[in-house]
């Protein structure tokens, strides 16, 4: 009896779908993104651009090689994480007193 090898083949979704990174990609590393609510390993597909995707960004999932999700970045301005904008400090601030529940609040 033989074995043979055959080494992992890479296979193009016919549509891309959207992962989120929960373990730092880089150039050279492979990390961990989630996509279709499970857990994979993930690497560039052409590690050309983006040096590093950070957990919390989204990126783009195009194909798979063996059990390894193939990815792209997004745009920059969609993949960087933001506070929602009640939490940011420099937002909804429109100088107006407001009552609630007999307590004045500037909004």
């Amino acid at each position: 009896m033989s074995l043979t090898f055959a080494p992992d083949t890479i296979e193009f979704f016919p549509q891309a779908g959207i992962g989120k990174v929960e373990e730092k990609i880089t150039l050279h590393q492979q990390g961990w993104v989630r996509f279709m609510a499970t857990y994979w390993s993930a690497r560039f597909y052409q590690p050309t651009g983006m040096a590093e995707a950070l957990p919390g960004t989204s990126v783009k999932v195009i194909g798979i090689e063996g059990l390894t999700l193939l990815v792209i970045p997004i745009s920059n301005e969609v993949n960087q994480p933001q506070a929602p904008i009640s939490k940011r400090p420099e937002a909804n601030r429109s100088g107006r007193v407001v009552s609630y529940r007999g307590r004045k609040t500037v909004v």
